[in-house]
């Protein structure tokens, strides 16, 4: 028998020598003997399974029976390790996981895109994600603010707890001054006052976009409302 490698031809329905071989030693493996025998344990396996990086796919598994995050989100986030890594270490410092998602997909999203960033790029800490959504939920910034601090903390990664006192943004929860901004504004826009009192509930809504701007937008946006429809 001719030993040789050989092609086939789809066109002809023929096969062809392509080379030659010179003796059987050229079709087999054969041991090196300047190779030492490699044995490999089974603590050596465990120690190699160890070290292997969570797949994607296991990774959004997980995500919807520990997170109970929409598949949406899941997707985006596992996309990219370092994003995923972020949300993690976030809500593993107690942010709840909806809301470090809804940062990721929205703000983070929206300024990626913006300034041409991509997800491994990402320069705010989760340390300081997680912070920010504790300021809002203890309503000591409201979103317009966190909205702003974050903008800061993606370019530059600042403390935002540390960013909301040295900037002053703190919410306004003196309910005196409040007040006295709802009864301002109140008295100066009394077309809107009578439209809201008229049954047209949107009305307020303009009452309300002007008490926020007399406050800097330092005031929590639904107490607001709440004054100001008490007063009305």
């Amino acid at each position: 028998m001719v030993q040789e490698t050989r092609r086939w031809d789809d066109g002809k329905g023929e096969s062809y020598a392509m080379r030659s071989k010179e003796d059987a030693q050229d079709y087999r493996y054969f041991p090196d003997p300047d190779l030492v025998p490699i044995r490999v344990s089974d603590e050596m396996l465990a120690q190699i399974r160890d070290r292997q990086p969570e797949f994607r796919e296991e990774k959004m598994k997980r995500y919807r029976e520990e997170f109970a995050i929409p598949d949406y989100d899941i997707e985006i986030i596992t996309q990219s390790k370092h994003m995923a890594d972020i949300f993690e270490a976030a809500v593993a410092l107690g942010a709840e996981p909806k809301k470090v998602s809804n940062w990721l997909m929205g703000e983070t999203l929206r300024l990626m895109k913006e300034k041409e960033v991509d997800a491994q790029d990402l320069r705010f800490s989760p340390e300081h994600l997680a912070k920010l959504i504790g300021l809002v939920d203890e309503r000591a910034i409201n979103s317009s603010v966190a909205k702003e601090v974050f903008e800061v903390m993606f370019e530059e990664d600042v403390d935002p707890e540390q960013y909301v006192e040295e900037k002053g943004l703190k919410t306004v929860n003196d309910e005196g001054a409040l007040k006295k901004a709802v009864e301002a504004v109140i008295a100066a826009n009394p077309q809107s006052v009578a439209d809201y009192r008229g049954g047209k509930e949107k009305a307020i809504g303009f009452l309300v976009g002007q008490t926020m701007k007399a406050m800097k937008g330092k005031a929590d946006p639904g107490a607001v409302n709440r004054l100001l429809k008490q007063l009305l």
